[in-house]
């Protein structure tokens, strides 16, 4: 039984919560509390939790401040973060997740039947996770880290690697890469928020993102690492062209598909078609979206997260395209599914920690 530990000033959001957990097989909410300082003193001083879900804004001391604290003495217990739309909180739920929040879940405003299903699905999805997960201590770093080319990565063996590798090598030495497209989901924010800004100036290519995350939260998921990095960062917009050392997140609740506009040039389509498996943005969506591109050599990436979205994705277009694949190395990910399916599957020709993912990168693209 995982014994879970409640953080909310909402007394009504408490016992929601409690409902939700207490009713899942396996969980049970062992205490709670309505501030960030008793929450801090009660974790610090017992410890005996397995999961703590924590609202970022709480009384005397923010949930934002507590993870950080708990982070940096030590504490290896997985939290969720408990967020709402507002733009306020949406800024602080990224910090959570940089200073160390495993996954997040947006409480919903009012309690219809509609809101309540879906943050009762959400939650139990987080509480998966959480349970899940590996811990990785975060390693955001500034844009004067971004270092050099590497010396080659060990590949990922594979049973698979040889009827994958037919088609990078393919690729002549003179052959240049047309694109980098990064799939991310669980502990993807601080995956993103290392990698990105380790890349250097010079790219000569677009660099596209798909991060599982709700609508509202990828615009200040772009802004929090455009801040840092060396390349332009946003959120992509429906018909936008793409351009060379600009990276385009694809927006929560719409799939990121890339298209060719009527001047020849490839440009962000913005779908609003159905989620698949329950994703909305898909990794799978923007992957087969590119197969149809009047373009050759693409570099794709699989970072941290739950189950094994991009693997369909870049199978196909594995066999239409010249394709080479980088995956997170399972030691760094907080959780190891969409790289391991990749893996798995054969898809990988590399794999790389986060710390030296945009190394990889860099160096593949001879940069």
């Amino acid at each position: 039984m995982k014994r879970v530990f409640v953080v909310d000033d909402s007394a009504l959001m408490r016992k929601l919560m409690c409902d939700i957990i207490n009713s899942i097989q396996g969980y049970e909410v062992v205490d709670v509390c309505a501030d960030g300082e008793s929450a801090f003193r009660r974790i610090s001083d017992f410890g005996n939790f397995d999961v703590i879900t924590m609202n970022v804004n709480l009384p005397r001391m923010s949930g934002i401040d507590v993870i950080k604290k708990l982070v940096d003495s030590g504490c290896r217990i997985p939290i969720i973060a408990i967020s709402t739309t507002v733009k306020e909180d949406r800024d602080m739920t990224m910090k959570a997740c940089d200073d160390g929040a495993v996954e997040f879940v947006v409480r919903p405003f009012h309690l219809s039947p509609e809101e309540r299903e879906t943050f009762t699905k959400e939650l139990k999805k987080a509480l998966q996770v959480a349970g899940s997960s590996k811990l990785v201590k975060p390693q955001t770093l500034r844009p004067a880290d971004a270092v050099k080319p590497m010396a080659s990565v060990p590949p990922v063996e594979s049973p698979k690697q040889e009827n994958i590798n037919r088609a990078v090598s393919s690729m002549k030495a003179t052959d240049k890469f047309d694109l980098v497209a990064i799939a991310s989901s669980t502990g993807g924010p601080q995956a993103l928020r290392t990698c990105i800004p380790m890349l250097p100036k010079g790219l000569k290519v677009p660099v596209i993102i798909t991060q599982h995350m709700p609508k509202g939260f990828t615009a200040s998921l772009a802004e929090r690492i455009n801040e840092t990095a060396n390349l332009e960062v946003c959120e992509a917009s429906d018909r936008e062209v793409l351009q060379n050392d600009h990276v385009y997140i694809a927006p929560g609740g719409k799939h990121l598909e890339i298209k060719m506009n009527p001047s020849g040039k490839m440009m962000c389509s913005l779908s609003d078609a159905p989620a698949i498996g329950n994703l909305k943005p898909c990794a799978d969506v923007m992957y087969r979206s590119l197969g149809s591109l009047p373009i050759k050599n693409i570099l794709c990436v699989v970072l941290t997260g739950m189950g094994s979205d991009g693997t369909e994705g870049i199978s196909y277009l594995s066999s239409v395209k010249n394709v080479y694949c980088i995956t997170q190395s399972a030691d760094t990910c907080v959780v190891y599914g969409m790289p391991k399916s990749a893996d798995v599957a054969g898809l990988s020709n590399e794999s790389a920690p986060i710390n030296e993912m945009a190394k990889a990168i860099a160096k593949k693209l001879g940069v």
